[in-house]
């Protein structure tokens, strides 16, 4: 039996014999998750160590590439900050197409997601702490408008 088969027949077992992963789970996503150890692939944040905080992300965005929306070598474990921050980037430069998603090829693609989310973060961040004092106003100026939300306070 070739590593993609045990792969599969591994994943399998699990829905089958799993309540959890027995619905809501693509068998597909539960191979990536699966074969990347639980573990999201931009950051190593653990994520099946809480329930519901895992998300599988397409490597090559889906939006670009739906031939590849239901390949498993085209699909990675990922914790739900980093596949919201990497949204559609595509880190093939639009030549998603053109490879073959080998082991090799897909930590490169991994490696460069990684390096844009990591940028991206920073980006996010800086402009989190730029409007929060802006936030925390329009929250207290609408509280001070409406007392029905007092109860908030």
């Amino acid at each position: 039996m070739g590593h993609q088969d045990e792969l599969l027949r591994i994943a399998l077992a699990l829905k089958k014999g799993s309540d959890y992963f027995s619905s809501g789970w693509n068998v597909n996503f539960l191979q990536a998750f699966i074969r990347d150890g639980g573990n999201c692939v931009y950051c190593g944040r653990e994520v099946m160590s809480e329930f519901c905080v895992a998300s599988g992300d397409h490597l090559l965005p889906r939006r670009f590439y739906p031939a590849l929306a239901e390949s498993v070598d085209n699909l990675v474990a990922a914790c739900a900050y980093c596949n919201v921050v990497k949204k559609d980037y595509d880190p093939s430069e639009k030549k998603g197409m053109e490879i073959v998603l080998t082991e090799p090829v897909r930590q490169k693609l991994i490696d460069k997601s990684r390096e844009e989310i990591i940028r991206r973060k920073r980006e996010y961040e800086r402009g989190f702490e730029t409007d929060k004092a802006a936030f925390t106003e329009a929250i207290a100026e609408y509280r001070r408008c409406s007392p029905r939300t007092a109860y908030l306070l």
